[in-house]
């Protein structure tokens, strides 16, 4: 290995917590280490910002990479990335231009798990909206909803969706039905859920949330004909991916108020464009992608993920994500 230090460049911290993490103080002493807080988000800013970097660190799927962007990157050997997913990394297209990826465990759901409760409720309570009025008169007499009673429909039945399911029906009187394309009626009984049909949660359900996997079948899956048969007035909370549920046609249901209001965490395009007519709706409550941003999983991640930098510079063995790589010379 060259005595020159390798330039390391970590990107998209934009919560300011790499840096925090006791495994940083450790990469700086090996590594000539650049944080980058600003989105790169072209395919020539990527490019120029980090055309002289050997190793980057990756949060999440916030940067997307491509053969554009590997073939104009000839310097990039190694790339660790935080958490398991790869759909933004092409994987066959790292692998022929020879850069080695590792990355860390996958997070358990729970906190994305928490923020879907978090947002069933304040959608409920109007908490957004009385914490505004709030600012603007004495004392706003804004009626809520309680959840015990209603009927919450789970769209998709993995860890989430599971855990979501089961503090559910926590609350009193609450019934909750649950369809995933495999799900039996034993897995949905274990936690106190009724198995049924797509059509029927969508039917029965004051409040819908989703958790099905995003892929070519599930994308737009909930649209117009969906919303048709919700019940007016039906909540939909989206913390898994945006192009699950049609924009268009969900922007619909809050003009008509076929939809009473909408939870999400996720879109189509990310970050939302601030002239989108989701921001213009006061029953929409809208988070930037924080199902697992929270400091604990965030500072975690960066730890292991800084801990495999540290590692690749050493020289130790590390399980890629894309084992068949012929590394370059570090």
């Amino acid at each position: 290995m060259s005595s020159q230090k390798l330039r390391v460049a970590i990107l998209d911290d934009f919560e300011q917590l790499a840096e925090t993490v006791p495994a940083y103080g450790k990469l700086k002493q090996r590594a000539d280490v650049t944080l980058l807080r600003k989105r790169l988000d072209s395919s020539e800013n990527i490019v120029a910002a980090l055309r002289d970097f050997d190793a980057l660190l990756l949060m999440r799927e916030r940067t997307f990479f491509s053969d554009k962007e590997y073939a104009h990157l000839p310097k990039l050997k190694f790339i660790a990335q935080t958490g398991r997913t790869t759909k933004h990394l092409d994987l066959a297209n790292a692998t022929r231009h020879g850069v080695a990826i590792v990355g860390t465990p996958a997070d358990n759901g729970m906190s994305t798990m928490e923020l879907t409760i978090a947002l069933i409720l304040a959608l409920l309570r109007k908490i957004p909206q009385v914490n505004f009025r709030m600012r603007e008169e004495v004392w706003p007499a804004i009626a809520g909803n309680t959840l015990a009673g209603k009927t919450v429909g789970v769209f998709g039945f993995g860890r989430i969706g599971k855990e979501v399911a089961r503090i559910m029906k926590a609350f009193g009187e609450t019934r909750v039905l649950a369809y995933s394309p495999s799900l039996t009626p034993e897995r949905a009984a274990e936690v106190g859920s009724e198995s049924t049909s797509f059509e029927t949660l969508l039917q029965e359900s004051d409040i819908i949330t989703v958790h099905i996997q995003s892929n070519a079948q599930t994308r737009g899956i909930i649209g117009e004909n969906e919303f048709a048969m919700m019940k007016r007035g039906a909540l939909l909370v989206n913390t898994a991916r945006g192009p699950i549920v049609s924009e268009p046609a969900m922007i619909n249901g809050l003009k008509s108020g076929k939809l009473g209001g909408v939870g999400l965490d996720v879109y189509d395009i990310e970050p939302l464009p601030m002239d989108h007519p989701l921001r213009r709706f006061d029953n929409a409550i809208l988070m930037s992608h924080r199902g697992y941003a929270t400091v604990e999983i965030l500072s975690k991640r960066y730890d292991e993920a800084i801990n495999n930098l540290v590692d690749y510079i050493d020289g130790k063995p590390l399980k890629l994500l894309n084992p068949d790589v012929t590394p370059k010379n570090r």
